[in-house]
């Protein structure tokens, strides 16, 4: 049982090879307590929408679902930073962190199927949530804990981190709250340095002591900066510019097949089943170019993504032209604001 009171059982896996491994991680979500709650989790990544409906959900195998993730995130750390994200959008985001550490657990075993581990303890499963922290230190954020864990000021830094990481009136418990946690939480909540900055700038305005105040703002800086030295400069997308360049593609192309293209970049090839009907629907034009500009940060991911995928459709005259169209108008968009950001 965890602290949060999530029932969270596991079965070992097993494999010889990755497709292997793929099928019995399928396996053992399929038949976890929580299946349910794994699913919507899974769903709402995938697909980006919210899905209460159990019809709904069953019209999904999770072998699919697992398919799309896979397809999308080529890394563990990937598939762990988009659970965390939609986790923490939601109502219940105690619960959903849970659950996104479970599917993160079974993972794993995709993405490392050389290593086969012992069977499992009781004490291995009551420590799964630190192993897979453990195992994200030694990943992306270890940089950051190991230089804000050389300060004298740890704790007060921590109390700064519990504030970055939360929304405004929300602080976190810091005192219970591994460094790790809440390095990741502020780290989600200021994906660019200038983000942070800003921040920051935000808490020292209620701090009594500046002096003090900037000397922790000023190590955060420094401890974060590794985060963001290979991170892609984001697109910068202002409603005027999304506007215009909605018109453009609208008026050199059919806009259903740029909507079609766009879904198939952003949840895998669009075959027109029901349910991919029925999300598409909920989409709009702007809803899809703003998913697609979060989703590839620079125009060779999207480039790569759509041409690839393209080759999984079936072709038309109408398809093919709103390729071109779209290859064209999105190149000078992505290299227009290119310019504005630096």
């Amino acid at each position: 049982m965890s602290p949060d009171g999530l029932s969270i059982s596991y079965s070992q896996p097993t494999f010889a090879t990755k497709q292997d491994a793929i099928e019995q991680v399928v396996e053992n979500l399929v038949q976890h307590s929580q299946h349910l709650r794994i699913k919507k989790l899974l769903f709402s990544v995938c697909y980006g929408t919210w899905e209460n409906e159990v019809s709904a959900l069953n019209s999904v195998p999770m072998q699919s679902l697992i398919t799309i993730l896979l397809g999308r995130y080529s890394t563990l750390s990937q598939c762990r930073e988009s659970l965390y994200q939609r986790a923490n959008h939601l109502n219940r985001k105690k619960v959903y962190t849970a659950i996104a550490n479970v599917i993160i657990y079974y993972l794993r075993f995709i993405f490392r199927p050389q290593v086969e581990l012992s069977p499992s303890t009781d004490q291995q499963v009551a420590n799964l949530s630190a192993s897979v922290q453990s195992r994200a230190t030694s990943e992306q954020y270890r940089p950051v804990i190991n230089e804000l864990s050389k300060s004298d000021n740890l704790e007060v830094i921590k109390t700064f981190l519990g504030y970055l990481g939360q929304r405004p009136g929300k602080i976190a418990d810091t005192a219970s709250t591994d460094l790790l946690s809440l390095v990741q939480l502020a780290h989600r909540q200021a994906p660019t340095p200038l983000e942070l900055k800003q921040n920051l700038l935000r808490i020292l305005k209620h701090q009594s002591s500046l002096a003090s105040a900037q000397l922790i703002a000023k190590q955060i800086l420094r401890a974060f900066r590794p985060l963001y030295v290979t991170a892609p400069v984001p697109v910068v997308t202002t409603p005027n510019s999304l506007t215009n360049l909605e018109q453009d593609l609208t008026q050199k192309c059919d806009a259903n097949q740029v909507r079609v293209l766009l879904y198939s970049v952003l949840y895998g090839p669009y075959a027109d089943s029901p349910l991919q009907r029925q999300i598409l629907q909920t989409k709009t034009l702007r809803d899809l170019l703003e998913e697609t500009f979060d989703y590839c940060p620079t125009y060779s991911d999207f480039e790569s993504k759509l041409t690839i995928l393209a080759h999984c459709l079936e072709t038309s005259n109408e398809l093919n032209r709103a390729l071109k169209v779209m290859l064209v108008s999105l190149y000078r968009y992505y290299t227009s604001n290119k310019q504005l950001s630096m």
